[in-house]
C-alpha cells in the first residue's frame, strides 16, 4: 500500500529565511566515538594497572549502608580535608569518595562490585571513563543508589545521579541557570558550510581552538501574544582559527541570512561564545567531552546532561528513575544497551543534539509514589533544534496502570530515524500513541522523518499515530515523511485506522499493516491534492 503526496523540494528556502540542508537519513553514523574501546577494566587489579582510581581505594565501601560523612568526621573542615568536594557532613561516605577519586584528574575511575550510595551530584569530567565491574553487555554488577527523595514535578536539583560536566543542578533549583554569553554576529551562511566570518572582534572573550560554541539564529515573533522562538541552534567546535574566519568541526545544516534581508530573520547568523562570567555559584560551564559511563545500575535517579555530550558513549546502564534519559546538545555520541524502569520521561533529547546513536534500549512505566499525581508527558521526546539522530531497537513499554495523558513517541525536529515496538496500554486520556509534530514554528518544520513501528495499544485509543498538528499559533507543515507501520491493538485485531493527517507534505508510506480502515486525513475525507489512500 502506498500514499504519496505531491512532492516538495525538501532544499527550497523556508519561511523566516532557513533552508534545511541535505543530510540524508541514510547516511553512515559513527560507531562508538573515536578513543573508545570495547576492552576495558573490569577487575580492580586490571584497573589499577591501568592507572585508573579505584573508589574503595579512596574510602567508599559500597555495601549499601548509608554512612554520612558525620560518622567519620567531627566538622565539615575536617571532612573536607579528606574529601573537598564534601558539602555537607550528611553526605554520603561513599559519594565523596568517588567524587574525591574522579577529582585526581586521572583517564577512568573504576568502581568494583557493590552497592554505593551517594547524596550529591557526581561529576564526570571531560575525557573521564567511569565504569562498573563486569563485562561490556552483560548485567551490571555495580549499582549506584541516590536516596534522596524528589518531587513531584521536574526538580533538577534533586532528580539528577549523574551531572555530566560541570553545571551545579542548585542553579536550576534557584534559576539561576545560565551562561554569560559573548554573542557576535557573523556573517550569512550557506548550508553545509564549516567556515564562519565574524563581523565583529570579540573583544574580551577568549576564543581558542576545540572550544565549543553555539551558532544560531534568533527569530523570536509574536503571534497572538504568543511567542513562537524557531531558533536555528547548533552546537559545533573550533577546529581551526585564521583572523576572523573560524573553521567548525561540523557542517552548518541551514542558510542563514542577514537580518536586513529577510524581515522575519530578527537577528541572523551569530556565534555564542562561554564569556567566563557564569552566573550559577560560580561553576565553570562546559560541554563534557570524550566521556564514556558504563556498566552501572543507577537506583532512583535519572541520567541527564543537561548541557551536552561531546562525543559521548554511555553503555550498559540499567535505570530505575523518574526520566531515564535525558540530554541537550548530544553530539557525536553513542548510548546502547540500556534498559530500566521511568516515571516521566523514558528518552528527551532537545537542543541541537544531532549525529549520534541510540540503540538497543527498552523502558517500562512504573506507577508513580502514592499520593503523586501523574503528568503529561510523552516517553521518546526529539525535538528542538535537533537533527541526524538514529534510534534502532528501542522498546517502549506503557502498562495499564499508567494513567498518565502520555504518548509513546513524538518528533518535532529532522533528520530522525526511529525503529521501535511501542507498546501502549495505559489508561490516560491521551489519544495518540505516535505522533510527527509540529517543530518550534513554521520556519522549521519536521522533515525527514522515517519510522518503521511495531505499535500494539489498548482498546478506544482511537488515533494511533498523527502527522502534524496545526494551530493558529504553529500552522506547521511536516515535510518527507516516510512510515513503515504495522498498528494493531494488543489483542492483535485491527487498528480502528492507522493514522491522521492534520498536514503534511510528501509523506510516503511503504508498509501498513493492521489496518482496519484507511488513513484518516483532516478535515475528514479531504486528502491533500495529489494523495490517493486505498484499503491494505
Amino acid at each position: 500500500m502506498l500514499l504519496t503526496m505531491a512532492s516538495a523540494d525538501r532544499r527550497s528556502v523556508l519561511a523566516g529565511g532557513l533552508a534545511l540542508g541535505a543530510l540524508a537519513l541514510g547516511a553512515s553514523l559513527p560507531p562508538p566515538p573515536p578513543g573508545f574501546v570495547a576492552s576495558r577494566p573490569t577487575t580492580t587489579a586490571a584497573a589499577r594497572a591501568a592507572g585508573w582510581a579505584v573508589v574503595t581505594d579512596f574510602g567508599a565501601v559500597g555495601d549499601g549502608v548509608s554512612r554520612p560523612l558525620s560518622t567519620r568526621f567531627a566538622t565539615l573542615d575536617d571532612a573536607r580535608r579528606v574529601y573537598p568536594a564534601a558539602t555537607a557532613l550528611t553526605d554520603e561516605l561513599d559519594g565523596a569518595a568517588i567524587q574525591a577519586a574522579a577529582d585526581r584528574g586521572v583517564p577512568g575511575v573504576f568502581y568494583p562490585a557493590g552497592t554505593y550510595r551517594h547524596s550529591t551530584a557526581i561529576v564526570v569530567h571531560s575525557g573521564q571513563h567511569h565504569l562498573g565491574a563486569g563485562a561490556d553487555g552483560a548485567v551490571p554488577t555495580t549499582r549506584l543508589v541516590n536516596p534522596r527523595s524528589r518531587a513531584t514535578n521536574l526538580d533538577w536539583a534533586l532528580a539528577h545521579s549523574f551531572r555530566i560536566g560541570d553545571i551545579h543542578p542548585v542553579a536550576m533549583q534557584a534559576d539561576r541557570a545560565g551562561v554569560g554569553w559573548a554573542v557576535r554576529t557573523l556573517a550569512p551562511i550557506t548550508a553545509g558550510t564549516r567556515t564562519v566570518r565574524l563581523t565583529q572582534p570579540l573583544g574580551d572573550a577568549a576564543l581558542r581552538v576545540g572550544d565549543v560554541v553555539n551558532v544560531r539564529c534568533d527569530n523570536d515573533p509574536f503571534v497572538d501574544f504568543e511567542g513562537l522562538t524557531y531558533d536555528a541552534e547548533q552546537w559545533n567546535r573550533v577546529v581551526a582559527i585564521s583572523g576572523a574566519t573560524l573553521t567548525l568541526e561540523l557542517p552548518v545544516p541551514w542558510t542563514i541570512v542577514a537580518a536586513s534581508s529577510d524581515p522575519t530573520v530578527l537577528a541572523g547568523p551569530r556565534l555564542c561564545v562561554n564569556a567566563g562570567v557564569d552566573y550559577f555559584l560560580g561553576i565553570p560551564w562546559e560541554i563534557v567531552q570524550n566521556v564514556e559511563v558504563g556498566r552501572f545500575a543507577l537506583d532512583s535517579a535519572g541520567f541527564t546532561a543537561r548541557n551536552g555530550v561531546w562525543r559521548g558513549w554511555f553503555h550498559d546502564l540499567t535505570l530505575r528513575c523518574e526520566n531515564m534519559i535525558g540530554i541537550n546538545a548530544l553530539v557525536l555520541s553513542t548510548i546502547e544497551r540500556v534498559s530500566g524502569t521511568w516515571s516521566s520521561r523514558m528518552i528527551e533529547l532537545k537542543h541541537a543534539g544531532h549525529s549520534s546513536i541510540l540503540r538497543s534500549i527498552s523502558g517500562t512505566a512504573t506507577a508513580l509514589a502514592a499520593g503523586t499525581v501523574a503528568t503529561a508527558s510523552t516517553a521518546i521526546d526529539i525535538g528542538e533544534q535537533c537533527y541526524d539522530i538514529t534510534l534502532t531497537d528501542v522498546t517502549v513499554s506503557i502498562p495499564a496502570t499508567d494513567t498518565a495523558d502520555r504518548r509513546a513517541l513524538a518528533v518535532n525536529c529532522s533528520n530522525v530515524s526511529v525503529q521501535a515496538h511501542l507498546t501502549h496500554l495505559g489508561t490516560g486520556a491521551q489519544q495518540t500513541v505516535w505522533a510527527v509534530a509540529n517543530s518550534n514554528a513554521p520556519a522549521h518544520p519536521t522533515s525527514h522523518v522515517s519510522l518503521d513501528l511495531v505499535v500494539r495499544a489498548r482498546g478506544g485509543l482511537a488515533r494511533y499515530g498523527i502527522l502534524g498538528y496545526p494551530t493558529p499559533q504553529r500552522p506547521s507543515d511536516p515535510v518527507g515523511v516516510t512510515l513503515a507501520l504495522d498498528q494493531r491493538a494488543a489483542s492483535g485485531a485491527p487498528a480502528a485506522s492507522a493514522f491522521w493527517v492534520d498536514t503534511a507534505r510528501d509523506v510516503e508510506v511503504t508498509s501498513l499493516t493492521g489496518d482496519q480502515t484507511v488513513a484518516v486525513w483532516s478535515p475528514p475525507g479531504e486528502a491533500p491534492v495529489g494523495c490517493t489512500s486505498r484499503r491494505v
